[in-house]
C-alpha cells in the first residue's frame, strides 16, 4: 500500500510538471494574448499593492510610541464659538494638569514656532517645538545621546540648553559624535546642545530644536490664546468618556469659557492622521475596484480562449482523458498566470514605492520609512490565489457543457444562452464598477475646477513672498522692518513692498472682538481671521478697497489706533449698517503675543474685498487687519512674512536680488520660504489635486479595461455565430441587420452594467461628499456625462466585430469549419 501511495505521488507530481511545460508551450504560442493577460494582472495588483502599502503604513502602522494607544490629545468645542476644534491655553493646561484624576501624566506642547539660527555658515531659519516637564515621559522618549531636559531647568524663562532632532543631527551637523556640548546661536543668544532625540517621524518630523516650555511665560497665562497641544496618557481602566466629563468640568471652571464648552479626546494616531483618513479609504476603496475590474476583465478573457479551445479539449476527451484531468490542466494555466502576474505586479509595487515619496502632491503624514509592507504583500497573495481560482472554475465551467462530437468538427453555431451567462456577467459587473469610478473621478475634477475658479479676494500672478525672522522683541524693531520694506521696494523690477504675519491662501491668526455699540457677552465673544500688516500691503497683493481708505505710514504708535475689515466681517457684524467710523476692541490670539493688559478700542477705517486667508476650499471668513506698527506688544516684530509685487510677470526673478539686498544691510538675517504667490496657492490644492489625479487614473484605466473586455467578448461570440450570420445573409438578412443584431446584443450588455453602475454610483456618491467642494455628491451633469460615456465606449467596443460580422461573404461563411 505505501509503495502504491509513493507511485501516485509521483505520478500526479509528474502529471502538474506536465501540465506546467504544456501552459508555457500554450503560452509561447499566444504571446500576445497571455502579454495582454500578465500586463493587465501586473496593473492590477502592482497599483493594489502600492496604494495598500501607503494605507498600512499611514493609517495602520502602529506609533513609534510605547503603549502609544493610551495617548489622547486634548481639545475643546462649543455650539456658541462655532463649535470649530480649539487647541489649549496656558491656564487651560495648568488646571487639567492640576485637578485631574483620569491621567497618569499631562504636557502641553508648542509645536512649531522658528528662531534664526546664525554663526554656523549662511543665516537659516529653524523650526522649534517647547514641552512641558512631563512630555518626554509622557511620550516615552529617551534620548540616542546625552540626556534630556533636568528639572531645574524647566524653571529657568530663558533656558541656555537645547535638545536637538535626529533629523537636524544628521542633516545640518553632518552627525557630529561630538556634538554634546556644541552651541547653537540661537536669536542672538547661546544655546548648549544637551541631548539628541531619536527619530521622530510620526510626530512633530519637520522640528530642528527643542526648548523647554515655562508655564510662566506671558503668553501662557492668557486662557484665550489657545496655542497648545496638550497630550495625556489615560490610566489604565479609565474609559475615554469618564476622562471627557471630567476634564469638560475642569474647562467649564475657567474663567470666560462658555456655558456650552465641551472637551473631546482625539487618540493621538487619529490626531496626526485624522485629515487624510477618510480620502485615503476612498482611494484604497477605488484601487480595490480597478482590481476587481482586472480580475473580471482576465477572466472573461480566459474564459473565452477556453471555449475557443474546445476542438482541443474533446480531441483530449476523445482520446481518453477525463474531465478532471483537464480541469486540472485549466487549474495550472491560471495559477501560472496569477503567479506571473502577481510576481510582475508585486515588481512593479516595489519600484513605485520611491517614485510615491517623491510625488510632489502627495503630502501624507507617516511616508518616512515607505516600503512594501507584509500586509500589502499578504494582500497581494490573497489575491493571486484567489484569481487563480476563478480563472480555474470559469473555464472548467464552460468545459462541463462541451458536446465533443460537434467540438471535435470545430462547428461554430450561435452561442448558447447557458455558455453566454458567464461572458455577460463579467462584462455587466465590468461596466458597473466603470461607471462607478466615472462618476468619482467626474464628482472630483468638477469640485477641483470650482476649487480653482473661486474668487481670492487678490492677484498672486506678480507676487513672490519671503519669510523673516528677527531676533527684536521691543521697539527697535521697527526701525529694521521699515528699512527691509524701504529696501525690497528698491529692488530692481519691483514696484511695492509689503509685510504681514499672514499668509494669504495659507494661514491666518485668530482675533476675539468686542463691539462699543452693543453688549458684548465675554463667554461667547465673536472671533475673526486676524491679520498686522503694512500700509501698502493690499496694493501689493492686489486686494480691493471697497469703502473707506487703506492704511497709511502715519498709522503708527502715536495715532489712534484703527482697524480695517473684510466685506464678510462688514456683512456679518454690522448687516445694514455703515461700519466706517465705528469702534471694536480686538483681542489678537496668537502665539508668543506678550500684552495681557486690556487692548484698546480701534476704529474702523476701511472695508476690503474678502481675501481666501485659508485654503481656497474653505469659506471666507470675517477678517481685521491691523497696522504692525500699532502692536503695543511688539509681539508681531518677532518674525513676518514679506510679499514683493514685481513689474513683470516671472516674479520669482526677484528672489536673488531681494536675499541680497536684505543681507546686504543684515549680514545674520535669514531670509528663507522665497516663493511666488502662484506655487503658494497651488499648495493649498495638494491634496485635492492628488486625489483627483489618482481617481481620475483609476476610472480611465477601468474604461480601457471596460472597452478591450466587451471588444474580446463580443469579438467571440461573433465569431461563434459566423456560420449563422452567413445563414441569415443567404436568406436575405441586409448587412445593416446583421451590424444591428451585434450591437443591440452587445447594447443589451453595456445598458445593463450602465444602470447597476448608476444606481451603485449614488451610493458611492454620498461618501465622497466630504472632498467635494460646491458640487452635490448627486450632480445630474456628471451622472449622465459618466453613464453617457460609458455609453459610448461600449458601443464603440461592439462596432468593430460588428462591422466585421457585416461584412462577412455568406459563401464563405457557410463553408465555416
Amino acid at each position: 500500500m505505501q509503495r502504491f501511495r509513493q507511485l501516485l505521488r509521483a505520478a500526479t507530481l509528474d502529471h502538474l510538471l506536465a501540465d506546467v511545460r504544456y501552459s508555457v508551450r500554450g503560452m509561447r504560442r499566444s504571446p500576445g494574448f497571455y502579454s495582454l493577460a500578465v500586463l493587465m494582472l501586473a496593473l492590477g495588483i502592482g497599483i493594489n499593492a502600492a496604494i495598500f502599502s501607503v494605507f498600512a503604513n499611514v493609517l495602520l502602522a502602529p506609533l513609534q510610541f510605547p503603549d502609544a494607544g493610551s495617548l489622547y490629545v486634548v481639545s475643546s468645542h462649543a455650539a456658541s464659538l462655532g463649535d470649530a476644534r480649539r487647541a489649549s491655553s496656558g491656564p487651560d493646561f495648568r488646571d487639567y494638569r492640576d485637578q485631574n484624576t483620569v491621567f497618569s501624566g499631562v504636557a502641553a506642547v508648542v509645536p512649531h514656532f522658528s528662531e534664526p539660527w546664525t554663526g554656523d555658515g549662511p543665516p537659516r531659519v529653524l523650526s522649534f517645538a517647547a514641552g512641558t516637564e512631563q512630555f518626554f515621559t509622557v511620550m516615552g522618549i529617551r534620548p540616542v545621546m546625552g540626556r534630556l531636559f533636568a528639572p531645574e531647568e524647566y524653571k529657568a524663562l530663558n533656558n541656555s540648553t537645547a535638545l536637538i532632532s535626529w533629523k537636524f543631527w544628521k542633516e545640518q551637523l553632518g552627525g557630529d559624535p561630538h556634538v554634546i556640548g556644541r552651541t547653537l546661536i540661537i536669536e542672538d543668544g547661546r544655546s548648549i546642545i544637551v541631548g539628541v532625540l531619536p527619530p521622530m517621524a510620526d510626530l512633530y518630523s519637520d522640528v530642528d530644536v527643542w526648548q523647554t516650555l515655562n508655564t510662566e511665560w506671558p503668553s501662557m497665562k492668557w486662557r484665550a490664546n489657545k496655542f497648545l497641544d496638550v497630550i495625556g496618557r489615560l490610566k489604565s481602566g479609565i474609559s475615554r468618556s469618564v476622562t471627557e466629563q471630567q476634564l469638560t468640568s475642569i474647562l467649564r471652571r475657567g474663567e470666560g469659557e462658555p456655558s456650552d464648552v465641551q472637551v473631546q479626546l482625539t487618540p493621538l494616531k487619529d490626531f496626526i492622521v485624522g485629515p487624510v483618513t477618510h480620502q485615503l479609504h476612498i482611494i484604497m476603496a477605488a484601487v480595490a475596484v480597478v482590481l476587481l475590474v482586472t480580475c473580471m476583465n482576465t477572466a472573461a478573457l480566459l474564459l473565452s480562449r477556453t471555449v475557443r479551445r474546445s476542438p482541443e479539449l474533446a480531441v483530449r476527451l476523445g482520446l481518453g482523458a477525463s474531465r478532471g484531468r483537464i480541469r486540472q490542466q485549466l487549474l495550472v494555466e491560471g495559477l501560472l498566470l496569477s503567479a506571473i502576474g502577481g510576481a510582475a505586479g508585486l515588481g512593479l509595487a516595489s519600484l513605485s514605492m520611491g517614485l510615491v515619496q517623491q510625488l510632489p502632491a502627495l503630502i501624507l503624514p507617516r511616508l518616512h520609512d515607505l516600503h512594501l509592507n507584509l500586509a500589502a504583500l499578504f494582500a497581494s497573495i490573497a489575491v493571486v490565489g484567489l484569481t487563480s481560482i476563478v480563472f480555474a472554475v470559469l473555464p472548467a465551467s464552460a468545459l462541463s457543457s462541451l458536446n465533443i462530437a460537434s467540438s471535435m468538427h470545430g462547428a461554430r453555431t450561435e452561442t448558447g444562452r447557458a455558455q453566454l451567462r458567464p461572458f455577460s456577467a463579467l462584462i455587466v459587473a465590468e461596466i458597473a464598477c466603470a461607471v462607478v469610478l466615472t462618476v468619482c473621478a467626474g464628482l472630483l475634477v468638477r469640485s477641483f475646477i470650482r476649487v480653482q475658479a473661486v474668487d481670492l479676494g487678490f492677484q498672486p500672478t506678480k507676487v513672490m513672498t519671503a519669510y523673516l525672522r528677527t531676533s527684536y522683541e521691543g521697539p527697535e524693531g521697527y526701525s529694521f522692518w521699515r528699512a527691509v520694506l524701504q529696501g525690497a521696494a528698491g529692488v530692481p523690477g519691483a514696484t511695492t513692498a509689503a509685510v504681514s504675519d499672514c499668509m494669504p491662501a495659507r494661514a491666518a491668526n485668530r482675533a476675539n472682538l468686542k463691539f462699543d455699540d452693543r453688549p458684548n457677552d465675554p463667554g461667547h465673544a465673536p472671533s475673526a481671521e486676524g491679520c498686522w500688516i503694512s500700509a501698502d500691503f493690499f496694493r501689493t497683493i492686489g486686494s480691493t478697497l471697497l469703502e473707506g481708505r487703506f492704511f497709511s505710514e502715519g498709522d503708527n504708535e502715536s495715532a489712534r489706533p484703527v482697524v480695517i475689515i473684510n466685506a464678510d466681517a462688514a456683512r456679518r457684524f454690522f448687516p445694514g449698517e455703515d461700519p466706517i467710523g465705528k469702534r471694536i476692541t480686538v483681542n489678537y490670539l496668537a502665539l508668543g503675543s506678550r500684552n495681557n493688559r486690556p487692548p484698546q478700542p480701534r476704529e474702523i477705517v476701511g472695508i476690503v474685498s474678502n481675501v481666501r486667508q485659508k485654503a481656497l476650499d474653505l469659506p471666507a471668513e470675517p477678517a481685521i487687519y491691523m497696522p504692525y506698527t500699532q502692536d503695543d506688544s511688539h509681539h508681531v516684530l518677532d518674525s513676518m512674512n514679506l510679499f514683493l509685487r514685481a513689474a513683470g510677470d516671472n516674479p520669482g526673478l526677484l528672489a536673488n536680488s531681494l536675499r541680497v539686498k536684505i543681507q546686504s544691510m543684515y549680514p545674520n538675517q535669514p531670509v528663507e520660504r522665497i516663493s511666488v504667490m502662484r506655487d503658494v496657492v497651488s499648495r493649498t490644492l495638494t491634496q485635492r489635486r492628488y486625489s483627483v489625479g489618482l481617481m481620475t487614473a483609476f476610472a480611465t484605466l477601468a474604461l480601457l479595461l471596460c472597452a478591450l473586455g466587451i471588444y474580446g467578448v463580443v469579438s467571440y461570440v461573433t465569431l461563434q455565430r459566423t456560420r449563422e450570420f452567413g445563414i441569415r445573409m443567404a436568406l436575405g438578412a441586409s448587412r445593416q441587420d446583421v451590424l444591428r443584431n451585434v450591437l443591440h446584443q452587445g447594447g443589451s450588455l453595456v445598458l445593463t452594467g450602465t444602470v447597476i453602475g448608476f444606481v451603485l454610483a449614488l451610493i458611492a456618491a454620498r461618501g465622497l461628499s466630504q472632498l467635494l467642494f460646491e458640487t452635490a455628491p448627486f450632480d445630474p451633469a456628471i451622472f449622465a456625462f459618466s453613464t453617457l460615456l460609458l455609453g459610448v465606449v461600449g458601443l464603440l467596443a461592439c462596432l468593430l466585430p460588428g462591422v466585421r460580422a457585416a461584412q462577412l461573404d455568406p459563401r464563405v461563411a457557410l463553408n465555416m469549419e
